[in-house]
């Protein structure tokens, strides 16, 4: 028997080893690393995914902050010389009840514009996104603005106020369904005199016995404590009526 026949492997394992020249050793690597890599590109698709959608979010929740903010503007900004325009902007960007009662409310406004040549100007602080619902297309923001009136012949009026806007997405547009305030307006700068003015307290008067509330004590407007001012303040009813509705979330 030569040496060839000697070395040769008859066995089916030998052949196997080294069929087509490629080790098995080898193909099982390339096996072990084909399933590493389809989990890791599953693993990196859920992030993907995830941060797309956490992207999508945060998009939407400023676009309805700044879509609620834009209503707040509108329905506080008013010029006399063009009236109109600022009522056809608010109403552009409102639907359902508070589009409904704008009709209500808007030659009132009109008139008492016009008269007192009133110019007011809204300009609009902080904004806080209450609520979103991306599925069923509502949304709630809070609102914090400065409402700066000058009228003609009268002192101006300037005061701070929060308002919710209820919001409802039309033909994928956000607009306002409802406008409604939320605390009270504080007066600012010369209109925070009325503020000042009030007297403190005696000590227990208004008192409720319910853990030191009730004590009849209001803290003073920060704004009012910086100003000094002594002015009287205008009178009640003088301003423009706020667009609010009745509806809402």
């Amino acid at each position: 028997m030569s040496s060839q026949e000697t070395n040769e492997d008859p066995t089916p394992a030998a052949a196997d080893r080294t069929r087509a020249g490629v080790p098995v050793w080898m193909a099982v690597v390339a096996v072990l690393v084909l399933v590493a890599g389809l989990a890791v590109l599953g693993v990196g698709g859920t992030r993907y995914l995830q941060a797309r959608s956490a992207h999508q979010v945060a998009q939407e929740r400023e676009e309805v902050a700044e879509t609620a903010a834009q209503v707040i503007i509108n329905a506080f900004s008013f010029d006399h010389r063009d009236v109109d325009r600022s009522l056809e902007q608010l109403a552009a960007a409102s639907t359902g009840d508070f589009l409904a009662e704008q009709e209500q409310w808007a030659q009132d406004v009109r008139t008492r514009v016009v008269e007192q040549k009133a110019v007011t100007t809204a300009t609009v602080s902080h904004t806080a996104v209450e609520t979103l619902d991306r599925d069923a297309g509502d949304a709630a923001v809070l609102v914090v603005f400065t409402a700066h009136s000058e009228r003609e012949g009268q002192d101006d009026i300037t005061g701070r106020q929060a308002m919710r806007v209820d919001l409802t997405r039309v033909d994928g547009q956000w607009k306002a369904d409802a406008v409604n305030q939320v605390g009270v307006t504080v007066p600012v700068g010369q209109s925070s005199a009325s503020v000042q003015d009030l007297a403190v307290p005696e000590e227990g008067v208004g008192e409720q016995g319910t853990d030191g509330q009730g004590d009849g004590e209001q803290p003073a407007d920060e704004d009012a404590g910086a100003t000094g001012e002594t002015d009287d303040a205008p009178e009640a009813g003088e301003t423009t009526p706020a667009p609010t509705t009745t509806a809402g979330r």
